[in-house]
């Protein structure tokens, strides 16, 4: 058997990139790994009777589009007035809110908090003590 200097070691080894084949081969190791354990979801779904995401992701969105439905339909069934009678009470309400409008305080109109510093009415002097 013959020695191996480190030298000559050293120059065998000199053009490998040690970095590059450990990255290769933990790109690899990762991509079998996920392989496997996709397949191995795939098969305890197939055990127990279980479907694949595509199916459970359909049975989902059917499943709130119907529930939707019953509850439009459930909010129709139980209105407690019409609709003509539901778009005669909003109008009164919003007659009501516009006369409630004309009352509000002058503050409110003033135009202070629209970008407009407040500026109060000029008073009477009051001495500084």
């Amino acid at each position: 058997m013959a020695k191996l200097d480190l030298r000559e070691l050293r120059d065998l080894t000199k053009d490998v990139k040690v970095d590059e084949i450990l990255g290769d081969v933990r790109d690899a190791l990762a991509s079998s790994a996920d392989t496997l354990i996709g397949d191995g979801r795939k098969r305890a779904r197939q055990a127990v009777g279980g479907h694949d995401d595509g199916a459970l992701f359909a049975a989902f969105g059917v499943g709130m589009l119907v529930g939707a439905l019953v509850g439009a339909a459930v909010a129709l069934l139980m209105t407690p007035m019409s609709g003509a009678d539901a778009r005669r009470k909003l109008g009164q309400q919003v007659e009501k809110a516009r006369g409630q409008e004309q009352l509000a305080p002058a503050w409110e109109t003033s135009g202070a908090g629209n970008g407009r510093a407040y500026q109060p009415t000029p008073t009477a002097h009051v001495p500084e003590r």
